[in-house]
């Protein structure tokens, strides 16, 4: 073979090579190919790569030509392809049967080449080639592996950032759809049962588990634990004197331990056992600097967990602590807006009492009057007498009933202090605010005259402003809407107003809508807006309805503003 076609036949392997790796981006199949131009150029029998797998400090077989025995990982300092490695150092054979140290991979070869394949400054894996001759190797023929180590070495990078770019795109597709779908749930055990499993799918670890803190802040319950067959029904428990979680609690910080069995003691060693379980990633789930449980991650071998490992588990952390918190508070706004129904009822049940002692005292007041003027006496004997007495006292009876229950509604409506319209305001929407988000609805706050204090019943009119937001988020359609609030004030009085683009209100009903047991909902009782209007009429305010079409609807009420 003459220089000038060796060098003809060098360039076009090397092509070969660079087209596989530019064109297929295929991992294996870019490797197949490195390795049938080598064979080819170099005239050898047999080609292989081998990648060093640094955390078990073995060199894995990836690819091979002309080899059909299985091999396994091949520990570094072993053998030719483990001494290669680790040594850094290019070995020629050219006659194995001269050769005391090292044997061939295939039983019939007679000579190989064996190169490191350096990258960033460490050995990325190993290139080597076997041929059944005899000095079929030569220092030619090394210098001619040694460029296709190198530039097979450039395509495996290449190649290499291709799958880490793939592989995070994925895992960037993975944790936005994670996301969606966590938000959508507000159940607290499938928010944590995803958790894991996404843990496990996304760090492609042999285990992760889930665990959280008891009331007593000192043990871990293991909530959900998923291993390659999915969830397992597995319950333990781990006290934080027991284990190295406790550290990572602590500090608050992601903690690896490289050997399980060498660190741990306690009940959930019996589930690592029985998974063979060997290396952990432990992250702390932590909501507003306070440690709510850990994620942890499992391999069944000695395994260092890379930045981006652990990058993904801190983010699945956060993502998980966001979402039960707001899951809890989302059950926390509905207890609290069952609590203000019923409350409402309350007041409603307090408004109508109040009514209606009013409306029996003037008739009770005429009744005794009226029977004081008869001027009815009978002989003490006569059985009459006693009727008499007791007819009166049972009205004084009714007298004082009723008062006291207009002294009580007289008093409820004086427990009045100085509060910003402003911080009422919003702390009713922060009531709301995952009602409403939860039915797409916006809400657009004008505060920008902030400083104007009012004097009110507080839950009083908190009750008004939630009642109106209520009203306003049930004339939505199921896509969603756009509440906006404006408070702004004159000399005299401060104003709130409330504007929606939901459907409406008949013009049937707008003359009328502040009558009680007036309502055009199945599921209303028509006492909202009676209700509002009895209690800003008792704070010298007042509640109007200023417009009205299928486009939307817009209330404001007012009240006088404090004079302190």
């Amino acid at each position: 073979m003459n220089a000038k076609l060796s060098i003809s036949k060098l360039l076009d392997s090397l092509d070969q090579i660079h087209s596989s790796t530019s064109e297929s981006y295929q991992f294996e199949k870019a490797l197949k190919i490195i390795l049938k131009e080598s064979k080819k150029l170099i005239g050898a029998d047999t080609a292989l790569l081998g990648i060093v797998n640094e955390d078990r400090q073995t060199v894995e077989i990836v690819a091979k030509i002309g080899l059909n025995e299985i091999i396994e990982p091949i520990p570094l300092k072993q053998g030719i392809i483990g001494w290669t490695a680790f040594s850094r150092k290019t070995l020629l054979v050219k006659d194995f049967r001269k050769e005391s140290k090292f044997l061939p991979l295939k039983k019939n070869s007679n000579s190989c080449i064996c190169l490191p394949m350096p990258l960033n400054s460490k050995v990325a894996g190993v290139f080597h080639v076997e041929s059944s001759s005899s000095e079929k190797f030569n220092v030619e023929s090394l210098k001619v592996a040694k460029v296709l180590a190198n530039e097979s070495t450039k395509a495996l990078s290449k190649l290499w950032i291709i799958e880490q770019l793939k592989s995070k795109t994925n895992q960037l597709h993975s944790l936005i759809n994670l996301n969606r779908n966590l938000v959508a749930k507000l159940d607290r055990a499938s928010i944590l049962t995803n958790l894991a499993t996404e843990a496990k799918s996304l760090l492609n670890c042999h285990s992760s588990a889930l665990f959280l803190f008891s009331h007593s802040k000192i043990v871990l319950d293991l909530h959900t634990m998923v291993g390659p067959n999915g969830i397992q029904n597995d319950s333990s428990q781990i006290n934080l004197g027991e284990s190295a979680i406790g550290g990572a609690v602590r500090r608050k910080k992601q903690i690896e331990i490289h050997d399980i069995l060498f660190t741990e003691e306690n009940p959930f060693n019996a589930i690592i056992l029985r998974e063979k379980l060997f290396s952990m990633l432990v992250t702390p789930i932590i909501y507003q600097n306070d440690v709510i449980g850990v994620l942890n991650t499992y391999t069944q071998e000695m395994h260092r967990f890379s930045d981006d490992e652990k990058s993904i588990a801190l983010a699945l952390a956060d993502l998980g602590a966001i979402t039960l918190e707001n899951a809890r508070l989302y059950e926390k706004t509905f207890n609290s807006e069952e609590i203000l129904r019923r409350n409402e009822k309350l007041t409603t049940l307090g408004l109508l009492s109040a009514e209606i002692a009013h409306e029996i005292r003037n008739p009770l007041t005429v009744i005794k009057l009226l029977f004081q003027t008869l001027d009815l006496k009978f002989p003490s004997t006569d059985p009459r007498t006693e009727d008499v007495n007791l007819i009166t006292e049972k009205i004084n009876h009714l007298e004082t009933i009723v008062e006291r229950v207009l002294g009580f509604s007289h008093r409820n409506h004086n427990t009045k202090a100085t509060y910003c319209l402003s911080s009422l305001t919003k702390e009713s929407l922060q009531l709301v605010r995952l009602k409403l988000n939860q039915l797409k609805i916006s809400i657009e706050f004008d505060d920008s005259e902030k400083e104007f204090n009012i004097d009110v019943n507080k839950g009083q009119i908190q009750q008004v402003i939630l009642n109106l937001l209520f009203n306003s988020s049930q004339a939505m359609t199921k896509s969603g809407g756009l509440i906006q609030i404006k408070l702004y004030k004159d000399d005299s009085f401060a104003y709130f107003s409330i504007k929606d683009n939901g459907h409406g209100i008949p013009k049937e009903l707008q003359g009328r809508i502040f009558e009680s047991f007036l309502t055009n909902r199945s599921e209303g009782n028509g006492l909202g807006l009676s209700i509002a209007q009895q209690i800003l009429s008792s704070h010298r305010g007042k509640i109007s309805l200023l417009e009205s079409s299928s486009t939307g609807t817009l209330f404001r009420f007012s009240i006088p503003l404090s004079k302190s």
